[in-house]
């Protein structure tokens, strides 16, 4: 074998059977013709290995994250179909084959048969080869590699043509010697039919969201070029576009919000739970859920985030099930949990519990670029042509390839080794654990510790790859974040009050697990840690809505001062509508929706929110000269 060829992947291969001599005959016969058509292949070489039992078949699907294909032998199809269950719940990846004697049939879901006493040992390696080369093209990423490297002149859009508008540039070359000459080749124009069209796909990219379907267990995927706020956009679009009721919790992201606004809905707000020791927002309770969708019998879609920011995932399919025996539809967001479905220890995930639509960031925690998202569809009574029309309403005309290409991409590395990198970051997760604990003055919270209370029957889980670390004594987290990052180059994902989060994902590595360790323990050392910080008002009930969204921002409004001459919360507010949302950050919660009554605890938050040192932002309040103001529905409108 050449240097090349020993770098390729190492894909493996299990012959399961009892039959020891027919497994042993197999495992000679494939490895005998790998051998012989290796010298031709690239891309990846088969190993082949044998088990005898169905515990041992289970165990390697545990171990090995090299696994990419298993042959069951078919003598036994009632035991079969009980192994086959059980691999898809450890492996929903791995191709299955069944090897069937002559005239034998088998309705197993998701399995290709073979003939059991196949004379040609290679037509078996053929098509094992294939399978496996299916999930690993990235049909959309190869064509933009292959019309890159062609070196074709640009006389179309964008303007820079490949880079040339910028490259000899005596203002703009370091630009594009930061960026690189891949991103500016790659950033093309619709005009290049080869590449397919986001809009109305038929070849490439279609092929790429058929592979994303089956990889992430979907009945169709559409790629999304804008984000998750996007794809929330026009799953509300496609459900309640001429309006009606919507369930969705307080906590959601605000796109949901902005969809209230855009398309009519009225929202129907589930109160999140707090915990207030560490500043964590949880997901709405159970028995809220419950309630609203038995009290509420002309909603047509609930709306619940999962996991949270936290990560804190709900036990969904009997919230889905009540839902869908309302005649609900569910829509699950799951930006924060796109890496769900490639582990055994993480799922189910939502569309695995029913959830009717899925929208992920698939850029949160795996490899794609920031943007890049996906809608996944496992609705049974799923339009299509309308979905894709209401898709089309929200995306460029001009969609950036090299998204859509990272999108291609993330989905093969989960394909191919997602349950391998993710085994390695939990490893890393239990290293991080212990070794912070190990400082003395930080540590890691535990689930029961960071639930809000009125969450702890509910069946709760927590993503492990998201670390809530707390400081000892409350000490300033807020100051620790800078000096990690002035001190140490670290830069964490979100900070409260006393704790600080940190991510690990498939790009966490050896190295910054070592940093951040060190880090870590040089400050438990450090006397000079600031003093605990003063927690942050708890976030006010939701008011009672008086109007739907879309009135509220779209009518006439006035603005008025949020305080008044004695610097008092402004008596003029009370009772007046909001017209628009007012949202602390964090958490990103609002406090306040277009629509809703505006009471003094509300305003008595603002005011302590402004006049403290939490660091806490507020989007949705108009500043000037003039001071904080808000936007109010005009006087003497009516009301929904």
């Amino acid at each position: 074998m050449s240097n090349s060829e020993s770098t390729f992947p190492v894909c493996r291969v299990l012959i399961a059977s009892t039959d020891t001599k027919w497994r042993e005959q197999w495992l000679t016969r494939l490895t005998e013709a790998e051998a012989a058509e290796a010298e031709g292949l690239r891309g990846f070489r088969l190993q082949f290995a044998t088990v005898a039992d169905r515990d041992s078949l289970l165990e390697q699907a545990r171990l090995d994250g090299e696994l990419q294909g298993v042959v069951l032998d078919g003598a036994d199809l009632a035991q079969e179909t009980q192994v086959v269950r059980d691999l898809r719940a450890l492996r929903s990846e791995i191709d299955l084959f069944l090897a069937l004697p002559a005239g034998s049939v088998t309705e197993i879901a998701q399995m290709e048969p073979v003939d059991r006493d196949e004379p040609r040992a290679g037509v078996l390696l053929r098509r094992l080869r294939s399978a496996i080369a299916r999930r690993a093209r990235t049909p959309f990423a190869d064509t933009l590699r292959e019309y890159v490297e062609g070196a074709r002149d640009a006389w179309h859009t964008p303007g820079h043509s490949s880079g040339d508008g910028l490259r000899e540039s005596p203002w703009v070359a370091d630009f594009y010697r930061l960026m690189g000459e891949h991103v500016f080749n790659a950033d093309l124009s619709v005009s290049v039919q080869e590449l397919d069209s986001l809009l109305e796909p038929s070849h490439v990219i279609q092929e790429a969201q058929d592979l994303a379907a089956d990889a992430f267990g979907a009945r169709r995927t559409f790629f999304v070029t804008g984000g998750t706020s996007m794809a929330n956009k026009v799953v509300v679009q496609h459900v309640l576009g001429d309006g009606g009721q919507m369930l969705v919790d307080q906590a959601c992201h605000k796109s949901v919000h902005h969809a209230a606004i855009l398309f009519g809905v009225e929202p129907i707000y589930l109160p999140a739970s707090v915990n207030a020791q560490y500043g964590l927002y949880g997901p709405v309770s159970r028995a809220r859920i419950e309630a609203a969708i038995d009290s509420h019998p002309d909603a047509r879609l609930l709306v619940l985030t999962s996991s949270s920011y936290d990560g804190f995932y709900y036990d969904l399919k009997p919230l889905i099930d009540r839902a869908h025996r309302a005649g609900m539809k569910v829509l699950v967001d799951e930006a924060w949990y796109a890496h769900g479905y490639f582990h055994p220890e993480l799922r189910p995930c939502a569309l695995e519990c029913g959830a009717d639509y899925v929208t992920q960031s698939t850029h949160k925690m795996l490899s794609a670029f920031s943007q890049a998202s996906m809608v996944h569809v496992g609705d049974p009574d799923f339009d299509e042509l309308r979905f894709r029309e209401h898709l089309n309403m929200h995306t460029s005309t001009s969609p950036q390839y090299g998204l859509i290409a990272s999108l291609d991409v993330a989905r093969k590395q989960m394909s191919m080794e997602g349950f391998a990198r993710l085994a390695q970051g939990m490893a890393y997760v239990r290293e991080l654990r212990a070794g912070i604990a190990e400082t003395g003055r930080f540590r890691v919270l535990e689930l029961d510790e960071m639930l809000p209370g009125e969450l702890a029957n509910d069946g709760i889980r927590l993503d492990p790859m998201k670390l809530t670390i707390a400081v000892a004594d409350g000490g300033g987290a807020r100051a620790l974040q800078r000096t990690l990052y002035e001190r140490y180059s670290i830069q964490v994902e979100k900070v409260t009050h006393n704790t600080l989060s940190v991510l690990v994902t498939l790009g966490t590595t050896r190295s910054k697990v070592l940093r951040l360790l060190n880090a870590l323990q040089s400050l438990a050392q450090d006397a000079a840690i600031p003093e605990a910080q003063p927690r942050p008002p708890a976030l006010p009930p939701l008011g009672e809505m008086r109007c739907r969204p879309r009135e509220a921002y779209f009518g006439p409004t006035e603005q008025l001062p949020l305080v008044d001459e004695t610097h008092a919360r402004n008596p003029q507010l009370i009772d007046r509508i909001s017209a628009d949302q007012v949202v602390p950050y964090p958490p990103g919660i609002p406090v306040l929706v277009p629509g809703q009554r505006i009471g003094a605890e509300v305003l008595d938050f603002l005011l302590d929110l402004l006049h403290s040192d939490t660091g806490t932002e507020l989007h949705g309040l108009i500043r000037g000269d003039a001071g904080p103001q808000l936007r109010v529905r005009a006087e003497n409108t009516g009301s929904a």
